[in-house]
C-alpha cells in the first residue's frame, strides 16, 4: 500500500519550500531504512502551504532480522557442577531465549558467550506514527518561529496534518495538531475542509486540481501553467515577457494556482534605465517585465496572483498602484543622483570603510586606478589609459548613490549609467561590467577596458583581505573571495593577458602602505592555484596535470595552459614515459642528500657512463636555455619537453655502470652533483615530470 503525509502550514517563504521538499525525501529514506521498511519510491511535492510526501508500495511490516549479541566470557557459561551461572542465565533471559540456546564464539579477545536472537518485524501502521512525527519535526528551515506551548521551532506554524496508509488514517500529533484526512483550499477562498480518501498520489493531485479554485500541487505543473499564463498576457499586447528564471522559480513557490494579471504603467517611467525598472519589477514587487523583439522594455507589467478572481480589474488596479509607487520612488532617487553626480559620490567614498585597517573605499578606488593603469602598460594597451583611469577611479562611486543604497544589486551598473549621462561611453561600459563575473562561470566584462578595471579591483580586494588575515575557511567566505579569485584567473586566461599571477599580486601588494601588517599574504598564491586548477579542468584539461607545472606562478596564464596542453600530449608517449622511472630514481637518491651542490668537477668523472651523462647535460644546456625563455605556445613547449627523452639512455647506463655512493667523498659528491643537474632539468626547467 501507499502512504501519504501532508504538512499544512501558514504561508512559507518561497525560498523555504524547495529545500524542505528535498529534506522530506532524504529524511523519509533514512528513517524507513532504519525501521527496515521496504518501499518502491519516495516522492515529495507541494506549495508554500502544503508540503507533501508520497511513499509508493510501502511494505505492510518491517523485515525480520537475526542478530548475534555478545555476552560474558565463555568461562562464565557454566559452573563446576555443569549448571548455567547466574551471569549466563541472566544474559539469556535478557535476550528472550533459553540458556540452552546460548553458544560459544571465538573472537580476537578469546571465547565469549553469544545469543542468536531473531527480531520480528512490526506492522507498518504501528511504526508510521513515529516515522511521520520524526519526518515532520526533522525539517530544518533558514529561519524559524515558535508559536505554541511545545516550543517546536518551524519555518511557519503548522495548521493541519494528513497521515494516510492506504485508506487508513495514521494518528499522530505535532505542535498540538492532530493528524486526520483533511486538507484545505486556497487561503483566499475559505477554510472548508477537503477530504482525502486514500494515499493515492494521482487521486490526491486530481482532487486538489478539481476544486472550484484549482490547486496545482505539483511544482512542475505550476511552472508550466505560470509560463503559459504570463506569456499569454504579454502576447495579447504584442510583446513577450521577460521570463527571468529566478523570478519563475520564486513565483512557482509563492503560488498554488498562478494566474497572470497584466497592466500598463506611465510612459514617464521609461526614462529610467532599463535595469532599474526591471529590478523594481522583479526584485521588489515580483512582476514580469514586458519586452519587444529587440529586448527593449515596454510600458507594461505582468503580475501574478494566486487563484482566479472575478474582480480581475480591481486586482489589476491594485497591482498598478503598488508598481507606480515603487517606480515613482526610483524616479526620485535617480533624479537626485543625476543632480549630485559621480564626482560627488566619488568623494563621499572617503566616509565608507573598506576593511578595518585598510582605509576607506576612496583609498581602494585610488589603488584600483593605479593597478588598472599598470595593467594597461603591462599588457601594451596604453591607448586605453584615459578610459581605464576614469572607470577605475569611479568604479565604486555609485556605492554612495541613492539608487544603489535602495537597490544594492545595481552597483556598478548605475555608475555606468551616470557616466554615460556625461558622454563617457567607453568608460560607462567598463563601469557597468565592473563586478563581473557574478559567478565562477558567468560571462566576463564585454570590453578589454572592463576586464582590466575589474581585474584591478578584484586583485586589490584579494590582497587586502589576505594581508589582514581574512582568509576563507571551510564554507565561510563572507567577501566572496573564492569568486573573486576565479574571476582573476579567468580574466588573465580567457583574455590572453601577458601578466603572471606573481606580478599581479606583487603590484597589488605594493599599493598598500608599507606599515600594513601582513597576516596571510603568503597564502594567496596557494589560494589562486586551487582556482587555476579548477578553471583548467573546466576548460577540458586533465585533472592533476597542473601539479607538474613548476613555474605556474611566474608565467602568464595563457603560457601555463599551453604548457599543460603540451604535458597532456607527451605524458602517454613511449619516449617520454621511458624517462619517468629514471627521473624518479634520481629524485629518490637526492632526497638523502638535500644540500648537494650542482657544481660538477669534470676531472673527477672516472667512468664513461658518467662522462656521457655530463656531456648530455651540456648538449641540452646549450640548446634548451633560449627555447625555454622564449616558449609561449603548446608547440614551443612540446619542443622543450621532447628533449627530456634524450636523458633516457645516459641515465640507464649511469645507473648500470656507476656506483653513486662511492667510498671516496669527492667522487661521491661529484656524482651526486651530476644527478642534481639532471634533476634540475627534469623537474624545474618547465615541469616536474615525476608528478605526472
Amino acid at each position: 500500500m501507499n502512504a501519504l503525509l501532508e504538512i499544512g502550514t501558514e504561508h512559507l517563504p518561497s525560498r523555504f519550500v524547495e529545500p524542505a521538499l528535498k529534506q522530506l525525501e532524504t529524511l523519509a529514506a533514512q528513517i524507513l531504512q532504519e525501521k527496515r521498511l521496504e518501499y518502491k519510491s519516495v516522492q515529495s511535492f507541494g506549495t508554500y502551504r502544503r508540503l507533501v510526501l508520497f511513499i509508493e508500495d510501502l511494505a505492510e511490516k518491517s523485515a525480520d532480522v537475526q542478530k548475534e549479541v555478545k555476552g560474558p566470557p565463555a568461562k562464565l557459561l557454566k559452573d563446576a557442577n555443569g549448571q548455567f551461572t547466574p551471569q549466563s542465565a541472566g544474559f539469556a533471559q535478557k535476550n528472550g531465549i533459553a540458556p540452552e540456546k546460548l553458544s560459544i564464539v571465538e573472537t580476537d579477545k578469546g571465547p565469549f558467550i553469544y545469543a542468536k536472537i531473531k527480531i520480528k518485524g512490526e506492522k507498518t501502521p504501528k511504526l508510521l506514527p513515529e516515522i511521520f512525527t520524526r519526518i515532520v519535526t526533522g525539517l530544518e528551515f533558514a529561519k524559524n518561529m515558535v508559536w505554541e506551548e511545545s516550543g517546536l521551532r518551524y519555518g511557519r506554524p503548522i495548521r493541519s496534518l494528513i497521515g494516510l496508509y492506504g485508506d487508513k488514517v495514521i494518528k499522530f500529533t505535532v505542535a498540538g495538531v492532530q493528524s486526520n484526512r483533511y486538507t484545505y483550499p486556497l487561503s483566499s477562498f475559505g477554510r472548508k475542509p477537503i477530504k482525502v480518501e486514500s494515499a493515492d498520489k494521482q487521486a490526491y493531485v486530481d482532487l486538489l486540481k478539481n476544486q472550484p479554485q484549482p490547486i496545482l500541487v505539483l511544482p512542475q505543473e505550476r511552472r508550466e501553467a505560470l509560463i503559459k499564463t504570463v506569456s499569454a498576457e504579454a502576447a495579447v499586447r504584442g510583446y513577450k515577457a521577460d521570463l527571468d528564471e529566478d523570478l519563475i522559480k520564486e513565483t512557482v513557490y509563492f503560488t498554488e494556482h498562478p494566474v497572470a494579471v497584466g497592466g500598463d504603467f506611465d510612459l514617464k517611467f521609461l526614462t529610467l534605465p532599463k535595469e532599474l525598472i526591471t529590478t523594481v519589477l522583479k526584485k521588489q514587487i515580483k512582476m514580469f517585465p514586458v519586452l519587444n523583439d529587440k529586448g527593449e522594455i515596454q510600458p507594461y507589467f505582468i503580475a501574478v496572483r494566486d487563484g482566479i478572481s472575478v474582480n480581475q480589474n480591481e486586482v489589476r488596479d491594485g497591482f498598478k498602484k503598488v508598481m507606480s509607487a515603487r517606480l515613482a520612488d526610483a524616479v526620485f532617487f535617480f533624479e537626485n543622483d543625476k543632480k549630485e553626480g559621480l564626482e560627488h559620490f566619488q568623494q563621499k567614498l572617503s566616509q565608507v570603510l573598506f576593511l578595518e585597517g585598510l582605509g576607506s573605499m576612496l583609498d581602494k578606488a585610488s589603488r584600483t586606478e593605479k593597478l588598472a593603469l599598470w595593467l594597461c602598460d603591462k599588457t601594451q594597451n596604453t591607448a586605453l589609459r584615459p578610459a581605464v583611469q576614469y572607470a577605475a577611479l569611479h568604479a565604486y562611486a555609485d556605492l554612495t548613490s541613492h539608487v544603489v543604497y535602495e537597490f544594492p544589486e545595481l552597483q556598478g551598473y548605475m555608475g555606468g549609467e551616470y557616466a554615460a549621462l556625461l558622454g563617457k561611453k567607453q568608460e560607462a561600459a567598463a563601469m557597468r561590467d565592473f563586478y563581473l563575473p557574478l559567478t565562477s562561470s558567468s560571462p566576463l566584462p564585454a570590453t578589454l577596458e572592463g576586464n582590466l578595471v575589474a581585474l584591478a579591483g578584484k586583485i586589490d580586494t584579494l590582497c587586502g583581505n589576505f594581508l589582514i588575515g581574512q582568509i576563507p575557511s571551510g564554507s565561510e567566505d563572507p567577501f566572496a573571495l573564492r569568486r573573486q579569485a576565479f574571476a582573476v584567473v579567468r580574466i588573465l586566461l580567457e583574455k590572453g593577458l601577458n601578466v603572471s599571477l606573481k606580478e599581479l599580486v606583487e603590484a597589488a601588494a605594493k599599493e598598500y602602505p608599507q606599515n600594513t601588517p601582513d597576516k596571510g599574504l603568503s597564502q594567496l598564491p596557494g589560494f589562486l592555484f586551487q582556482r587555476l586548477a579548477l578553471v583548467l579542468e573546466q576548460r577540458g584539461h586533465a585533472a592533476g596535470i597542473i601539479n607538474a607545472v613548476t613555474n605556474w606562478y611566474e608565467l602568464p596564464l595563457p603560457q601555463v595552459e599551453a604548457l599543460v596542453s603540451a604535458l597532456e600530449t607527451v605524458k602517454n608517449g613511449e619516449e617520454f614515459a621511458s624517462v619517468l622511472e629514471p627521473a624518479k630514481r634520481v629524485c629518490n637518491i637526492l632526497k638523502k642528500s638535500p644540500d648537494v651542490s650542482e657544481t660538477v668537477t669534470e676531472s673527477l668523472l672516472e667512468l664513461p657512463a658518467e662522462k656521457d651523462l655530463y656531456n648530455q647535460i651540456h648538449e641540452v644546456d646549450s640548446s634548451l636555455g633560449c627555447r625555454v625563455n622564449t616558449a609561449k605556445t603548446t608547440d614551443d613547449y612540446l619542443s622543450v619537453l621532447k628533449t627530456y627523452a634524450s636523458f633516457k639512455e645516459p641515465l640507464e647506463r649511469f645507473f648500470t655502470d656507476v656506483m653513486v655512493n662511492a667510498p671516496e667523498p669527492a667522487i661521491r659528491n661529484n656524482r651526486l652533483a651530476l644527478l642534481a643537474r639532471v634533476r634540475r632539468y627534469l623537474t624545474q626547467t618547465v615541469a616536474d615530470i615525476t608528478k605526472l
